[in-house]
């Protein structure tokens, strides 16, 4: 339900109504009324009375308030009174329950106050926040009709027949009545803008022209939206009101709508001349007279962009030099066609020089890219391809953007080919590295780094980004299949690893990271290091890897506390070990810069509310930092995050058409994601492998991959726990909780366990109803006893086979208990989950039962004795599991609290053993970049006290005779 917000004139039924005391309102307007003489009304009254009758529960009370309120919409004189159709608006607001019949009552109010502008602009903002197009429409005419020369109500009326042509809601005979109405509406106002100067200052009286680049912007769209492409480039090139008229100011927005007309067309060479006429005036020296008037913001991106499509439309096309650019005819040749595709390639060279030359040099990649695709790969264009790479790496190579420029065409790139690239890179970071140190037999790989060794910022940068092409391109596309598939893997992490420690060793202020906010140039490095290990855990045989990511990692943060790949990296780590308030700590250390919920909020906040569900006791300093490590808090966020993702703020909507920035407003709207957890933000996460390679989020994810269906399955849960406690903590039921409740695919993304979850809270929710007489006020009451009948029996046949279920979950809790303790294994994400939901199934089932004893008292299904023996049978067998997993946790719990495991993690991760002489390459190096144990101790001992956590959690729930409730999902 929607917020009830009233300013209403009587304070008192105004502070009732925002209490939510509806009877208590209802008393103080009948009240009022009694005080009221013969025949006299007040509407608003009327209109409040009428619509808290309908909240009532009592079917004849929402009868009388029904038919009251149709008293109020067919009445003679029509209701004119402002506060009342606010109150009737705002009620049926609450309700979800909008009456069409109220686009009247504002009409009828707007008559009869033409010289109100604030109930004209109020209608209609009401209409466009609930995208009503069609009331928007009712609203914008009304107003246009009573302030003419106005230009808000035209360009508003002009917008809502846009929208609404637009909208899936409208009727196809009204969408092309819409549209049709909103072309003829911008037809007019072009027609109107003058260029005389004299006729000018006519225009400011008025308010139906086109006056900034944004109105000319809108009217291209409707244009646009109507097929009318060539009318609009025919605008966008006028004197009147093109892009270099007096209007148009030389907007750029009207640029890239006139690249993306052209396109619409198919007139490729006007936009390869066009586009490329701006790049010629982009390099242009200040004493050339440029011809478009842009200078060096013609260097954009998408003019790039649009004259390669060109080029790529045009690749069968030929043409002569000289006819098209005359100062190429020198360097290309005269006389003889040419391709267009070797036009454009002169280009990128010519704009590839200076220190502007980033984009030229990436339209080159891109040119040899499409060059590659339409030859079929072969390797000549591949050679052509790698050649330009290597070009862009030697120039940009000590910047921090130039593996991320490079990623979009490395995909491209066989093995082969990938392989002489990699080989040419390397060989051009050993001799520059070689040059500073001046003799090159000086100079060590990076396996076998000196620890005197040095490297300045450039010279760091450019080897993390020789690191990150060898790991898209060959470490990330290799197979995790055999353990020999590891070797190379390990090889790269060693490097990383090396990298990193000399980057520390050449910054040495970077030991006191406290107060500083930059990150290091070899941050990257060690950061890749941590997603080889990551790899390598994912062979299978190496679970110290993931351990000894975690150290890695831990020790970055230190030295850079505002790294986020690093951080957002800990955190999933953190969530697939089940070390809850760790992951829940580093999570919210991500709200600096407020990119949580945008990245891994889905992941974090969903799965940690599954595997941690207290609040953690331990390692905060204030109730600030512990509020903030809440999972249940982060699962709530997450919910409300997701579900409004997907939706734009109204108030930045109405901030832009107040504003008068329409089309803005229209890129707004149609900018939408229709798939919100699929178009979350992904820059903060480390992306850096190939596209058809397994990617981070993949190796570490607990778990299915969650969704909104996932979330509205936890949600469902929570609601259970709600009314099982009548606590009503968190999510209110209302409507869209009951479509969550009938939709049958909530099991899209739940585990297992979770899928029993689901059909127990299913049970619980129908059975807790019908006790509650909230279900069907028509059913018979034998009708109800044969479904509580129903359903009783279906919980004995689901507790025959919860039998077999817990004992699976047992067996399967034991040996992983004893994996940890004999193999110094650590416990993980699936663990917990399986132990926490098992207990949330116990305790559904039981308050479940608790639902049937009562509905059996009330409708006498079977004996009582019976059903006492039944549900003491089903208590029983909850304790049993209770009772086992108790133990359980306290065998685990005791074990990780002896010295001997931690000194087992702690060898398993510097490969430090007292018995044997075998030694880690990795484990090696880890040894020599934290120079002693103290690192690696303390982080265990905050990884261990957060699993020890989350035991202690567990014995206080099954302790026997425990009367409290579980935590609230």
């Amino acid at each position: 339900m929607a917020l009830l917000r009233l300013e209403l004139p009587d304070p008192q039924i105004n502070d009732a109504i925002d209490q939510r005391e509806w009877r208590h309102a209802l008393q103080l307007i009948e009240r009022r009324e009694k005080k009221l003489r013969k025949d006299e009304t007040i509407d608003w009254l009327t209109a409040c009375k009428a619509s808290i009758q309908m909240l009532l529960p009592e079917a004849t009370k929402r009868r009388q308030g029904h038919l009251l309120l149709d008293t109020l919409y067919q009445r003679k004189p029509p209701v004119v009174d402002v506060t009342a159709v606010m109150t009737i608006e705002a009620f049926s607001e609450y309700r979800n329950d909008f009456d069409a019949r109220l686009d009247v009552l504002w009409a009828q109010a707007a008559n009869a106050n033409p010289s109100n502008e604030g109930l004209h602009r109020y209608w209609f903002k009401k209409r466009f926040r609930t995208k009503d197009w069609q009331g928007a429409r009712k609203a914008a005419m009304a107003y246009m009709k009573h302030f003419p020369n106005k230009p808000d109500p035209f360009f508003w009326a002009i917008f809502a027949n846009f929208m609404a042509s637009k909208s899936r809601k409208t009727p196809d005979q009204e969408k092309l009545l819409c549209g049709t109405m909103a072309y003829r509406m911008c037809a007019k106002a072009a027609e109107d803008v003058n260029t005389e100067p004299a006729k000018q200052k006519k225009e400011l009286k008025n308010g139906r022209v086109l006056r900034t680049p944004s109105d000319i912007a809108f009217l291209v769209d409707v244009f646009e939206s109507q097929g009318k492409w060539k009318e609009a480039i025919a605008v966008l090139d006028s004197e009147r009101m093109g892009i270099k008229s007096r209007i148009g100011k030389r907007s750029w927005d009207l640029v890239l709508r006139k690249f993306r007309l052209l396109g619409y067309l198919g007139e490729w060479p006007d936009q390869f001349k066009y586009s490329s006429a701006l790049l010629e005036d982009a390099r242009a020296e200040k004493s050339r007279l440029q011809v478009h008037g842009f200078g060096e913001f013609g260097n954009d991106w998408s003019t790039w962009v649009a004259m390669l499509r060109a080029a790529a439309n045009l690749r069968e096309c030929k043409v002569k030099v000289e006819d098209w650019y005359p100062e190429f005819a020198e360097m290309i040749g005269q006389g003889q066609p040419v391709a267009l595709s070797q036009i454009a390639a002169t280009i990128c060279t010519k704009n590839a020089e200076g220190s502007k030359g980033r984009n030229g040099m990436c339209a080159k990649m891109m040119l040899d890219l499409s060059n590659l695709v339409a030859n079929g790969g072969t390797p000549r264009r591949g050679g052509e391809l790698v050649e330009s790479c290597c070009t862009y790496f030697k120039a940009y190579g000590k910047k921090q953007f130039c593996f991320n420029d490079l990623q979009m065409f490395l995909q491209a790139l066989d093995s082969a080919v990938a392989q002489s690239l990699l080989k040419e890179v390397k060989a051009y970071v050993k001799k520059e590295q070689a040059d500073l140190c001046g003799d090159q037999d000086q100079f060590r790989d990076l396996d076998d780094l000196e620890s005197g060794f040095k490297l300045d910022a450039d010279q760091l940068i450019m080897n993390v980004n020789m690191l990150k092409i060898e790991y898209y391109l060959i470490h990330s596309r290799q197979a995790l299949e055999k353990p020999e598939d590891g070797v190379e893997i390990e090889k790269f992490v060693i490097g990383c690893i090396g990298l990193y420690h000399v980057a520390l060793l050449s910054y040495p202020d970077a030991e006191d990271a406290e107060g500083r906010t930059e990150r290091l140039p070899g941050d990257d490095a060690g950061l890749l290091a941590a997603l080889g290990l990551i790899r390598l855990h994912a062979l299978g045989n190496r679970p110290e890897a993931l351990l000894q990511a975690v150290t890695l990692l831990q020790h970055l943060v230190q030295k850079s506390p505002f790294n986020y790949e690093a951080l957002v990296t800990l955190t999933t780590i953190y969530t697939k070990l089940g070390a809850g308030w760790l992951a829940a700590e580093h999570f919210s250390r991500l709200s600096i810069k407020n990119i949580q919920f945008p990245t891994i909020s889905w992941l974090l906040s969903t799965r940690i509310s599954t595997v941690y569900p207290h609040t953690p006791q331990t390692g905060y300093k204030d109730s600030t930092e512990k509020a903030n490590a809440d999972p249940i808090r982060h699962l709530i966020q997450a919910l409300e995050h997701h579900l409004h993702l997907g939706e734009s703020d109204p108030q930045e909507l109405v901030d832009f058409l107040e504003a008068g920035q329409y089309a803005n407003l229209v890129h707004a709207m149609d900018s939408i994601p229709s798939a919100p957890l699929e178009n979350r933000d992904r820059s903060p996460i480390p992306h850096w492998e190939a596209p058809d390679a397994t990617s981070l989020e993949e190796l570490v994810l607990p778990g299915k991959l969650p969704s909104h269906k996932w979330l509205s399955q936890q949600a469902f849960t929570a609601l259970a726990f709600d009314n099982a406690t009548k606590q009503n903590r968190y999510f209110p039921r209302d409507d869209v909780m009951n479509s969550i409740i009938a939709s049958n695919d909530l099991k899209e993304s739940s585990t297992p366990v979770e899928d029993v979850q689901i059909d127990l809270t299913r049970d619980f929710d129908w059975i807790s109803m019908i006790y509650e007489n909230k279900v069907g006020d028509a059913e018979p009451r034998n009708r109800n006893a044969e479904t509580v009948a129903d359903k009783f029996n279906k919980m004995r046949d689901w507790q025959k086979h919860a039998n077999h279920v817990m004992s699976e979950m047992i067996q399967r809790d034991g040996c992983h208990l004893r994996k940890i303790v004999e193999d110094t294994r650590v416990p993980d994400w699936e663990f917990f989950h399986e132990v926490y939901v098992g207990l949330d199934n116990c305790r559904l089932v039981e308050k479940t039962m608790d639902v049937i004893f009562a509905g059996n008292r009330k409708f006498r299904i079977v004996e009582h004795g019976f059903a006492e023996f039944l549900t003491g049978a089903v208590r029983a067998l909850c304790n049993e599991y209770r009772g086992i997993v108790h133990a359980a946790a306290l065998q685990l719990r005791e074990s990780l609290s002896h010295k001997k495991h931690r000194r087992n993690l702690v060898y398993s991760i510097l490969s430090r053993k007292e018995d044997t002489e075998d030694d880690d390459t990795v484990a090696r190096w880890l040894r020599r970049l934290f120079t002693d144990e103290q690192h690696v101790q303390k982080t265990l001992a905050r990884l261990t006290a957060a699993w020890k956590d989350a035991l202690t959690n567990i014995i206080d729930l099954t302790k026997p005779n425990n009367t409290a409730n579980l935590p609230l999902r």
